[in-house]
């Protein structure tokens, strides 16, 4: 329960708390969030109930907050785009399994990365006014975004990545059973996953 807690409380400091700061607050921590790397690792090691209701908290939650504190409306088509992306990168993680190689992880934590750089720029590609409905106006949704919008989108997914690969790491490494002296004990799972 450790990493659950942990990837929360992430969710917490690196969703939250920069929307609630100052705008040089949420410009330097655009896009660091371990929100991939809980839905992703979440599905792979902890029962499928669980794995669900802490990706979706961790979508879910900070949306209303930080939408309640900045005055924005609730309800927007990036959404239920963002819970798809999140359900969509869980399946990856059944698929991928507990046992599966940490450069496994780190590749479907590169692919979710992308998936979700994909899905949510084209979602804002087509509801946010500022977009030429062209493949010119598309690529620039998943280029650098429109300027008046801090980070570029190019910049926003860098950091993701970064984020994405750091948390998925931290989080199979927790997840994984530790090598003991005693072969026996080797195999059980850690108790911080189970």
């Amino acid at each position: 329960m450790i990493p659950v807690l942990l990837l929360l409380v992430s969710v917490l400091l690196f969703r939250i708390a920069p929307g609630l700061g100052s705008s040089e607050m949420v410009r330097a921590m655009a896009g660091w969030s371990p929100l991939m790397a809980l839905a992703l690792c979440g599905a792979a090691f902890f029962p499928r109930r669980l794995a669900l209701a802490a990706g979706f908290a961790a979508v879910v939650i900070p949306y209303i907050v930080i939408n309640l504190v900045q005055g924005y409306a609730l309800w927007h088509a990036n959404l239920p785009a963002l819970i798809a992306v999140v359900a969509a990168v869980s399946v990856i993680g059944s698929a991928v399994g507990k046992k599966a190689p940490v450069a496994v992880f780190l590749g479907a934590s590169l692919l979710s990365t992308v998936l979700f750089h994909l899905v949510t720029n084209t979602v804002s590609f087509f509801t946010v006014p500022g977009y030429s409905p062209t493949l010119a106006g598309w690529i620039q949704a998943q280029t650098t975004g429109l300027p008046q919008y801090s980070p570029q989108t190019w910049v926003f997914s860098a950091r993701q990545l970064a984020g994405d690969l750091l948390f998925t790491t931290l989080f199979v490494l927790a997840c994984r059973p530790r090598p003991a002296a005693v072969p026996a004990a080797a195999a059980a799972p850690s108790p911080a996953c189970a």
